[in-house]
């Protein structure tokens, strides 16, 4: 319960529930989307489904670059 509810607040996040890998040079950005690309040269990046913080993923080897 108290793990819930600072996740609610943003204090504490395990990120232990993550998306598949999304590209984000496929993502566009448009007037009615907020999304951003996590690097400069796009990449790949997964995103926390608890708290919605992006992670920069390494497709490569298969693992978030923290």
């Amino acid at each position: 319960m108290l793990t819930r509810l600072l996740q609610l607040i943003g204090v504490s996040c395990r990120h232990r529930h993550l998306s598949t890998p999304f590209a984000s040079a496929l993502i566009q950005k448009t007037k009615s989307e907020d999304w951003d690309a996590v690097t400069e040269s796009g990449g790949h990046y997964v995103v926390c489904l608890d708290c919605g913080h992006k992670f920069r993923y390494d497709w490569a080897n298969m693992r978030i670059l923290r």
